[in-house]
């Protein structure tokens, strides 16, 4: 009679991940522990030992993968861009050809990134670079990214009425209009007020942008996607 053990295939075992795998996963462990301290605690509740129990890893793991606590807030705001930007190429796929397309961004805007809990938590680290020069000029690095890609995207969807609308410019201007507006957000008592003034300012933006036309493709991915603006390497 044969043995049935000896017929039995060996389990394999999942291949050992590399320390540059292993340095990634903790990192994003850490960016994802800071986060949701982000949106429960704000940034002045949010500390080291918060991160480090809500990450459940020990006290010196973060000290390995970033500089100072600036620069793990600061890889965190950049996560929340490279996310909201994508969220952003998602839903502009599905905004069909119409006349009023240029609104249809906008307010499609509106509600996938500045009306998301992400956009809070950028605000809320704008807000407390104020006080914090060391997240303040990481912040910068990530904003000047960010003006640069929102330029690359408006470009990509929209084309100016005359030779003196700047398509770049036009949409910088709505990007702080909005921001302006997310700020407020809590205070405003009905979001129909919200959604009355967007709607004015696209009627405004309808003088000078409009739409090109069989455009429904993401906009061209960014230069730094494959490079982190923030050091993640104690020095």
């Amino acid at each position: 009679m044969t043995n049935t053990a000896t017929l039995e295939t060996p389990q394999q075992k999942a291949p050992r991940r590399t320390q540059a795998e292993r340095s990634e996963a903790m990192r994003q462990r850490l960016i994802d522990a800071t986060l949701k301290c982000l949106e429960t605690d704000g940034y002045i509740g949010t500390t080291v030992t918060k991160i480090v129990e809500a990450a459940q890893v020990s006290r010196g793991a973060p000290v390995h993968h970033f500089p100072s606590k600036a620069a793990l807030i600061a890889a965190t705001a950049e996560h929340l861009m490279r996310q909201i930007y994508i969220h952003l190429g998602v839903a502009m796929r599905h905004i069909d050809e119409s006349e009023d397309k240029l609104t249809a961004l906008i307010m499609t805007s509106w509600r996938q990134v500045f009306g998301t809990t992400e956009n809070a938590v950028i605000l809320e680290l704008i807000v407390a670079s104020r006080r914090d020069p060391e997240l303040a000029g990481m912040l910068q690095k990530l904003w000047m990214s960010a003006f640069e890609t929102l330029g690359v995207a408006a470009e990509h969807y929209l084309m100016p009425k005359t030779p003196k609308d700047n398509v770049r410019h036009l949409m910088t201007l709505t990007q702080w209009m909005l921001r302006g507006m997310a700020m407020d957000k809590h205070l405003v008592f009905n979001d129909s007020i919200i959604e009355y003034y967007l709607r004015l300012w696209c009627r405004l933006l309808t003088s000078h942008l409009c739409a090109k036309p069989n455009v429904n493709t993401p906009p061209p991915r960014p230069e730094f996607w494959d490079l982190s603006l923030i050091p993640n390497q104690t020095v």
